[in-house]
Order: C-alpha cells, then structure tokens, then sequence
C-alpha cells in the first residue's frame, strides 16, 4: 500500500516568532491568552522505482503520487480554524531535509485540534470553518481521463491528483501528528481477453475491442473523506469513453491479444445490481482473424457492472482490476468473482462474457 506521510511536531515557542508569518498564513485572534506553538512540518514521499510500467498490478506511478502544492489547516475545538499554511511548491519539495517552521495560535495544553491537508488543490477563502471543509465536493472527474496513452505517462488533470489526510491530536507540550494523504478518485484498469472457450467455439475467428465506456459513475465526491458516515448525494451520471489499447506482447496470434483500458473515476456507495457502475465493451467479430479485411466482421457488444470490492462499492484511492474474459459472442449480465489486492486495495474482478 502506497502512503504519503505528514509528520507536524508542535513546540512552545516565544511570541516574537508571529512575525515569520508569512502572507499565505491565515492566523485568526488566539482565543486563549496569546498561548502559541510552532509547528515544524515534514512531507514524506515514497520513490518509484525505475522501469516499465506493470499493467493491473496496482502499481503507483510518480504522477499519481507528485505533489505540486498543499494547504495545512487547523480546527480548534468548536471547529473555527485557527490557522490555514499554503505551502509552495519549493517548501513541499525540500521538507523531507528542511522542516517548514510556523506558528500554531490559540493551542492550550491539553487542547484538542483537527488537523486537514489537502493536496494539489485551492481551498478558497470564505472556507474558514471545518463544516464549510467537510461540505466542499470535488467535480472535476473529467479532467482526469483521456486516452490509454495519456493516462498511462501523466496526470490529465492540471496540477496533479487530489489528495486529502486528516487527523485530530491532543495539543499537550510537544505535540506529533502522523497523517496517511489518499487520492481523492479510485482506478480502474480492465484488461479484455478471450478464453480458450472461446478459440474452440470458432476457430481462427477473433474478437477485436475497438471501445470501453464506463456509465453511471459519481459526478462528484466529497473533498475529504466521510465515508465513515456518508457519501456525497449526487447524481450518478458521469461517462467515460477510451479507445482500447491492443497488447500484443508476446503473442503470435491475433486471438491471443490483450486489450487495455484505464479510467478514473470517484467514490460512490454500494447498490443493487442496475445501479452500479456499468461497463460496455465495443467490438467487432472478425470470422477469419483476419483483421485486415473487414466483409466478414461482425459489430458486438459485450455489458457488465463493477463490483468493486463487494457490492458495488468504489473506495477513493481503491485500485480495481477488472479481468473481462470473453467465452463467446453473445453478450450477457454476469455475476463477478473479485479477489482484492492494492493501490490502496486492489481489486481483481474475473468477467467471463458470451456463451
């Protein structure tokens, strides 16, 4: 499981330091005395290891996991925040060996303070109190999907991929605040295939994917997670389309092809079958494997449902693998198999499609 951590030691200082705030700071009134600390933040995140890309493996790639900014904000006890720190770019990348000192006001011992970062997004500011934090709904879902070869070497969504993290600690003497940062969306990678049921049925015959759509996915989530309690009440009308990426790594034959896709998409609750995600796979028959030639093609389609990891569920920072095995010709509804692994957890889901 891939994690990002966030390590925040808070320390008495003297008063005087109020003057290294810093424009991006938002400090309102201590409520307590003129009692300050200072927090000393470290960001820490892990290294990708060089080389190619692993397909379905659940694998972090360096854009999914780049951070290009992120905001500290702080909640006292009545949930007013009590300071809000934009990090820049430079801060971000050197505080693995430089820590970012700043002042934390209004903190009493023994007082207890919601910490929330947010990463790679603006928080605008009339958002001063945690309420209006944890009404805040990502719609941007779009800007993260695009072709298989785009969404397979970079981030699609200007400035990166959204993360959040929050934890609340007791502010006692020298205070130290561990949080895990998850990406706001989920991935989905499916993988199309046909089974050797399907090469006994028809010979030569093969089955070319030419498009995946995803249908009925959430057009918005909650910026911070609340999935404890809630997910956002939002329509389920967001759709997806990518061409799928033929992987002819190492087969001889055009029956033996891999075709993938990958998508992003956001959390969204269980539901009854019909309500989940829906995946429909576009395609063409072709009698003699011949794909050069086309008077003997055949258009078919081929629908099923994400499962998630049961039920439908899609988890933010969930990885989901969808194994689609084509059998035959006639496209069905199935009931899937699915083992989990990781992104955050990896979901492996087996669709054996036709008859």
């Amino acid at each position: 499981m891939k994690k990002f951590f966030m390590k925040l030691t808070a320390i008495a200082v003297m008063p005087m330091l109020l003057a290294a705030c810093t424009k991006d700071e938002v400090n309102p009134t201590p409520t307590n005395g003129g009692k300050e600390g200072e927090i000393e933040l470290i960001l820490k995140n892990e290294s990708v290891a060089d080389g190619t890309r692993a397909f379905g493996s659940g694998t972090t790639e360096s854009w999914e996991k780049s951070i290009s900014s992120a905001v500290l904000i702080v909640y006292n006890t009545s949930g007013t925040q009590i300071l809000r720190r934009v990090l820049t770019a430079a801060e971000v990348n050197g505080s693995t060996t430089t820590p970012i000192k700043f002042v934390l006001p209004g903190v009493s011992a023994d007082a207890s303070c919601d910490f929330y970062v947010v990463i790679n997004r603006n928080i605008a500011d009339n958002i001063t109190t945690k309420a209006k934090l944890l009404e805040e709904l990502e719609s941007d879902i779009a800007s993260y999907n695009g072709t298989y070869a785009n969404v397979t070497t970079k981030a699609m969504r200007s400035g990166g991929f959204v993360m959040t993290g929050a934890t609340t600690k007791i502010a006692a003497g020298t205070t130290s605040v561990t949080m895990t940062v998850k990406r706001v969306v989920a991935k989905v990678e499916i993988q199309t295939t046909m089974t050797d049921a399907f090469r006994s049925k028809y010979g030569n015959g093969c089955i070319e994917i030419k498009k995946i759509t995803l249908s009925k996915g959430a057009e918005k989530s909650y910026l911070i997670d609340q999935t404890a309690n809630k997910y956002a009440t939002v329509s389920s009308s967001f759709t997806s389309a990518q061409d799928a990426y033929c992987d002819k790594t190492g087969a001889s034959k055009t029956n033996a092809y891999k075709y993938n896709n990958l998508f992003y998409i956001n959390e969204k609750a269980a539901a009854a079958t019909g309500s989940r995600i829906k995946v429909v796979l576009n395609a063409v028959y072709d009698a003699d494997g011949n794909l050069s030639t086309t008077t003997d093609q055949l258009a078919v389609t081929y629908e099923t449902e994400l499962t998630g990891a049961t039920g439908g569920k899609i988890a933010r920072n969930g990885s989901y693998k969808v194994n689609a095995k084509l059998d035959g010709l006639t496209g069905q509804d199935v009931t899937l198999a699915v083992t989990v692994a990781n992104w955050d957890a990896l979901s492996t889901q087996d669709v054996n499609l036709g008859q």
